[in-house]
């Protein structure tokens, strides 16, 4: 049984000390593309029940750098005031089209909206979202620098108080953060579907896997990253902000979520990633629950448990260095107190709770 935990815990180091050791902080500036030679770009938005956010996302998006742009807003059945406040802007480039009948779910809008859009590239962001004025340009700029097929960029929670939104600001820092430290190894496995630019052709030819009501995003990066060059935009001009959860409900919910899609990755270094961490959570569980047994193990828990933090708060000085967020330090110790059950627990609520978002169950 220790040599069992001791495995785990040297895996999951050298993964984490792995991202460390290929962390990039904040690249030089590429050269912007010239107005004449620039592409089109068709920025795509599903909402649902959007009108307190959907103001925000619009004003950031026609304050943007670069012109070329068209904004296609795709109502998904809302039953709120979204539409009307989609349609309030007087811009030639923003098109608000309703899903018909049969579209119904975030990834069937999306691919509803690719359908009337006209773009080159095409960008994704949600409709909760605000982009820094030089986001769009910048992410599409080092697309063309580095020749990718796909480009995905930073996404963070806006700035928030209290104790629950520190943590979960904190945790949510870590996740963009292997994420980017998984293009830096050459092994890119995740992203988010606030901030990405892809060619056309590659999101008309990929297999989203639409027996799951999510990952629209994390299943694209899969396709493109078999066949073509992605790359990872990390650059504060890059930086997409989003609303956090507003409880621990909400917050549990959404991580179920993205959790549920996780049985259908056919990425390997994604499964291993997942595996190893949901594993590590279980090591440290097992070895408190064994040292309420046998003491001896309550000094194997300490181990596991020092070895696990010691790499975790290494890396987390790269991602709040580059956020710029160093003031939530204080959120690692009641985080790492708390990851470990709240992994296991939204990993095995994903088996078979299926959450409700935005009125809807999720598939998976």
């Amino acid at each position: 049984m220790i040599i069992a935990l001791a495995i785990v815990t040297i895996l999951y180091s050298l993964l984490i000390l792995a991202f460390c050791y290929n962390w990039r902080d904040d690249d030089k500036p590429v050269p912007c593309i010239p107005v004449e030679d620039a592409p089109l770009v068709s920025v795509i938005v599903a909402f649902r029940n959007e009108s307190a956010n959907l103001n925000a996302l619009i004003d950031s998006l026609l304050a943007q750098t670069y012109k070329k742009c068209e904004f296609v807003f795709v109502n998904d059945h809302s039953d709120d005031d979204s539409l009307s406040v989609a349609k309030s802007y007087n811009d030639s480039r923003i098109k608000v089209i309703d899903s018909p009948d049969e579209v119904s779910g975030k990834k069937a809008a999306l691919r509803f909206g690719y359908e009337k859009s006209h773009g080159d590239i095409l960008y994704f962001t949600d409709a909760d979202c605000i982009l820094g004025n030089n986001c769009i340009e910048t992410l599409v700029s080092r697309m063309r620098f580095e020749n990718c097929a796909m480009m995905c960029g930073p996404v963070r929670y806006s700035d928030s108080k209290g104790f629950f939104s520190g943590i979960v600001q904190l945790e949510f820092l870590s996740l963009t953060g292997t994420g980017a430290a998984g293009f830096f190894m050459g092994r890119p496995f995740m992203c988010n579907g606030a901030n990405f630019a892809v060619e056309r052709k590659v999101y008309a030819e990929a297999d989203l896997n639409k027996k799951y009501s999510s990952g629209d995003d994390v299943f694209l990066l899969h396709y493109a990253d078999k066949k073509y060059k992605v790359g990872f935009a990390q650059s504060v001009d890059c930086i997409v902000e989003t609303k956090a959860p507003e409880n621990l409900a909400e917050f549990f919910a959404q991580r179920v979520r993205w959790a549920s899609k996780a049985g259908g990755y056919k990425n390997l270094f994604a499964i291993f990633v997942s595996a190893i961490v949901f594993l590590m959570a279980v090591a440290l569980l097992v070895a408190f629950v064994m040292g309420c047994i046998q003491p001896l193990y309550f000094l194997v828990f300490a181990c596991l448990f020092f070895m696990k933090n010691a790499v975790d708060m290494y890396f987390i000085v790269y991602v709040l260095h580059f956020y710029r967020c160093g003031r939530l330090w204080w959120a690692t110790i009641p985080l790492t107190i708390v990851h470990p059950l709240y992994i296991v627990s939204v990993v095995l609520a994903s088996l078979v709770y299926r959450p409700k978002w935005k009125g809807r169950k999720i598939k998976a």
